[in-house]
């Protein structure tokens, strides 16, 4: 096969796995305290190619795939820009000032973090996310039993007008190390260090929303849909001038 076609599909199949990033940032548009993603890659040198390493043999007994250079360390990563802060009236409703600053969750695959203050009240009265994780207080579980819950500027967390507990806050000095886990959840990657407790800036009945911007991801997913096309293209052309030089070589006598 002839060392191109490797070239376009290489770049052909980096804008399939943008496209596939555009469109989950396109879908979660409405979602609370969602971040957008997005990829970064590097072309590969020729100094990176396995012919090179292997100096002195002969590259061209090699497959092509293994001696021609393409894209190489593709990465998602996430914008852990500030979203939009909507007033909402809802008592259980909070975000946060600082965008390094996030919400604690108790799942069943350990601590994660998120910045989605959509909380409710399971039927036994504890502070959960919308599906059902455990929200997690400066002393554990948030229980709050009894009429009209809410939720403070300080965290703090009344029924009936008595302090049950404060909502958890911790801060990241770096963000962009989090894993995405679900939605707007996030754990801690490995190698990066533990966020430290504060007493975060919260926004009460108000919530914080999607960073993506419908107008910037739509024009990014035409321009990704054009570069698939211009790749696929040169691919077909390739293969066609392939075709044609098989068919002149045979018509030789």
């Amino acid at each position: 096969m002839d060392r191109g076609t490797y070239v376009a599909a290489s770049g052909g199949l980096l804008q399939m796995r943008k496209l596939e990033v555009q469109n989950n940032n396109l879908a979660n548009i409405n979602t609370v305290g969602f971040k957008r993603q997005y990829l970064t890659s590097e072309a590969q040198s020729f100094d990176n190619t396995f012919a090179k390493l292997i100096a002195g043999k002969d590259p061209y007994a090699l497959p092509d795939h293994q001696r021609t250079p393409g894209v190489e360390n593709v990465k998602t990563q996430t914008d852990f820009a500030q979203g939009p802060i909507q007033d909402t009236g809802n008592p259980l409703d909070v975000a946060l000032r600082n965008p390094n600053d996030f919400f604690v969750v108790n799942t069943p695959e350990g601590t994660q973090y998120t910045r989605a203050g959509n909380f409710t009240l399971s039927a036994t009265g504890e502070i959960v996310t919308p599906d059902g994780m455990q929200v997690q207080g400066d002393g554990g579980a948030l229980i709050a039993n009894g009429p009209g819950v809410a939720i403070g500027a300080d965290g703090s967390v009344r029924a009936n007008g008595v302090s049950v507990g404060r909502l958890k806050v911790v801060r990241f000095s770096d963000p962009s190390g989090l894993e995405q886990t679900a939605g707007s959840r996030f754990k801690v990657a490995a190698g990066q260090s533990a966020p430290t407790p504060v007493d975060g800036g919260i926004v009460p009945q108000a919530l914080e929303m999607s960073n993506v911007s419908a107008v910037s991801s739509m024009v990014d997913l035409i321009v990704t849909n054009r570069a698939f096309e211009a790749y696929t293209k040169a691919a077909q052309t390739i293969d066609g001038l392939n075709q044609s030089a098989i068919t002149q070589l045979g018509k030789r006598q």
